[in-house]
């Protein structure tokens, strides 16, 4: 079982790393959203952070979970620039 096919020039494994990096950027981004706009009492209950009687936002989660989404995103951009190869030049 090899990981490493090509598909358009990709790598097989590129194109699945970015996928997972961009799926993982997405939930990190909705994270992110929730805390920043929904008060620690009010959080739904799969996300942690949960305080009784707390009515703040939970900014420094908000923002660790947006800087975790853009690092996955350039991680996913730098996944399939580095499977692409040489087949195209960008610009």
């Amino acid at each position: 079982m090899s990981s490493v096919g090509t598909s358009g020039g990709r790598r097989t494994g590129a194109v699945v790393l970015a996928v997972i990096l961009v799926i993982i950027a997405i939930l990190a981004a909705v994270a992110g959203i929730i805390y920043l706009t929904k008060t620690s009492e009010s959080l739904p209950s799969f996300l942690p952070g949960r305080r009784a009687h707390n009515t703040g936002h939970d900014t420094v989660r908000g923002i660790v979970a947006i800087i975790v989404a853009v690092v996955a995103l350039i991680g996913a951009g730098l996944a399939t620039r580095r499977g692409g190869g040489s087949s195209g030049s960008p610009g």
